[in-house]
């Protein structure tokens, strides 16, 4: 890669790099949901049921999935759009054992012993962080993703946290369609320039 450049979409030094020979090799956004102190949980907790009265179980996983985790991730990470701003980077299994450890939870889907689906992510300065979220190829389209961030979403929001924040690369319109499901409203957006 050449020299690369992250700006915000509405940054005056877009037209700059523009001009200046900078082209554009990727978009990205950042979102948030807000809930009030008294939070109305139905409708995520209405996305949960609808996957489990499918045969799906959703539950928050220990860190004796880690192995699971770590073939899920291997089986999608070609899938991951790639942007300078937004990458997943292949998994390792050391990588994957210290999520636990350094406090991401972990919430997943179950298809019978099979872990279809998974988001992670943390409480940070009381608001929840999604790192990130994966479906089996086999199982997309079918709610597990909308199923297993909800999950994490109440359960943060039944520990008090009243504020979430996920992001992504613009090309994934899975990810974006999923977040705004969810109630999130996109409030960045962002462009990777790169010259060579």
């Amino acid at each position: 890669m050449g020299d690369i450049q992250i700006v915000r979409a509405d940054d005056p030094r877009v037209d700059d790099l523009e001009a200046d020979g900078y082209r554009l090799v990727g978009e990205s956004w950042g979102a948030r949901l807000r809930f009030t102190e008294s939070p109305d949980l139905t409708k995520l907790e209405q996305a949960v049921h609808r996957v489990e009265v499918s045969g799906i179980t959703i539950l928050e996983l220990s860190a004796n999935y880690a192995t699971a985790l770590y073939e899920l991730e291997l089986a999608n990470n070609a899938d991951y759009p790639f942007t300078p701003a937004t990458f997943q980077a292949p998994p390792e299994r050391e990588a994957i054992c210290n999520l636990w450890r350094s406090g991401k939870r972990i919430f997943g889907a179950l298809d019978r012993d099979v872990l279809v689906a998974v988001v992670v992510g943390q409480v940070v300065d009381d608001t929840g962080n999604n790192d990130f979220a994966s479906v089996l190829g086999t199982h997309r389209g079918r709610g597990l993703g909308t199923a297993v961030a909800a999950a994490s979403i109440v359960a943060f929001a039944k520990e008090g946290v009243r504020v979430f924040t996920a992001g992504g690369a613009g090309v994934n319109a899975a990810s974006l369609g999923l977040v705004r499901s969810l109630g999130f409203q996109v409030e960045e957006q962002w462009r990777s320039y790169e010259r060579e």
